[in-house]
């Protein structure tokens, strides 16, 4: 191996992540670094080294490549990992206008569950059920209609919100526990667990990507049931948007966590889930149509 292909190895095991302008900085940098070198050099450049470097084709793609590595190996020193906590997490989370959330049971590989929620929009639709049985429910804050089409009939049925109906959704949607442990990242227990954890104690590897676990002991109200919680998120460097979440649950400290459920997340633009919803409820001569309100049903 040569000593490029050995200074390149070793920069890749640093398993650092750049943009393509600091590349293109650190990369001007060392040839500018090299110029001035040689230049004050130059004297000597029939002798030595510097005849090495000018005659040898390897040498000097060899010296940028170790000047590289040092610019490197500095900026590790100085710029440590960034590394995502619960606040990044549940501050990206909070900035999301839409997002499509499928549910899955452990050891199923077709979803409970299906989510796209636009508040963009004002909408909500839900799908469960699989093949004939499927059914689609859409809450249409806007019009204020619920509406619900079962794919064995093809049939709509419509009915208006009330505001009784309205609570209860908003209720369910911010007790819902297939996202987050905690409706506020400030309920999580003081003594809860946050650790980075390597690629290889994962099951899955979801690119671009980072793993994290939230270790907690969830308690009933009398404290007479104990049960040791993980959360497990998936979630993306730059953004801290979790792209998928596991949920883990084990009786005591001794035992191993049982995998309960998981979830897969993107963000759709708000013309996708209207897109879809179009071509579940809509009608072809309205293109600005969401939901439908009751006097048209």
């Amino acid at each position: 191996m040569s000593s490029v292909d050995n200074i390149e190895k070793a920069i890749a095991e640093l398993n650092l992540t750049t943009r393509a302008e600091t590349d293109k900085r650190i990369l001007d940098d060392s040839y500018t670094a090299l110029g001035k070198a040689m230049h004050k050099h130059q004297s000597m450049s029939d002798t030595g080294f510097w005849r090495m470097v000018l005659r040898n084709k390897f040498a000097v793609p060899a010296a940028i490549a170790a000047m590289i590595f040092l610019a490197f190996a500095l900026f590790v020193n100085i710029r440590p990992e960034r590394a995502i906590n619960t606040g990044n997490i549940y501050g990206a989370l909070s900035k999301v206008e839409n997002i499509h959330i499928t549910k899955y049971q452990a050891g199923q590989t077709s979803p409970d569950q299906q989510v796209w929620a636009s508040e963009t929009l004002g909408v909500k639709l839900l799908k469960t059920g699989l093949g004939s049985q499927t059914q689609y429910t859409l809450w249409d804050m806007k019009n204020r209609i619920k509406m619900v089409k079962l794919l064995s009939s093809n049939s709509i049925q419509t009915e208006p919100i009330t505001q009784l109906m309205l609570t209860e959704l908003e209720k369910s949607t911010a007790n819902s526990t297939d996202m987050v442990p905690f409706s506020d990242r400030n309920e999580i227990p003081v003594e809860a667990q946050w650790i980075r954890i390597d690629d290889r104690e994962a099951s899955v590897t979801v690119a671009g990507t980072k793993a994290y676990d939230l270790n907690w002991i969830a308690k009933s109200t009398d404290s007479q049931v104990v049960l040791h919680k993980k959360w497990r998120v998936f979630a993306e460097d730059r953004s801290s948007l979790p792209k998928r979440i596991e949920w883990y649950s084990k009786a005591g400290p001794e035992d191993e966590y049982g995998f309960e459920k998981f979830v897969v997340i993107t963000y759709p633009s708000k013309d996708e889930i209207q897109n879809i919803i179009r071509d579940i409820f809509g009608r072809q001569d309205d293109p600005g149509f969401i939901g439908t309100p009751g006097a048209y049903r």
